[in-house]
């Protein structure tokens, strides 16, 4: 599995509820227009492939940012705390 932050940027209201709701089924949101996702290959696929259909490549943007597991020690979170789901984690 890999560490992956996402951040979109969607110009219209209803693209966006579309691309945060996908998200949402792959990780954790952690601030507005951010997600940290743990992805195996096949699903970093699948969610590229569903984040495509959703926005229009002329207006709207979508940034995956890989981070290696040894940087994940380096990342410093301030605030509130948040637990990173990974795929098939159920939340109840």
């Amino acid at each position: 599995m890999e560490h992956y932050v996402v951040t979109y940027d969607i110009a219209d209201d209803k693209r966006r509820m579309k691309v945060f709701k996908t998200l949402k089924d792959y990780g954790t949101h952690v601030q507005e227009s951010v997600f940290e996702v743990m992805l195996t290959m096949e699903d970093y696929v699948e969610l590229r492939h569903k984040l495509l259909r959703r926005i229009h490549r002329d207006e709207d943007s979508v940034i995956f940012y890989r981070q290696c597991l040894a940087c994940e020690n380096d990342v410093e979170r301030l605030g509130r705390k948040l637990e990173l789901l990974g795929i098939g984690d159920i939340v109840l």
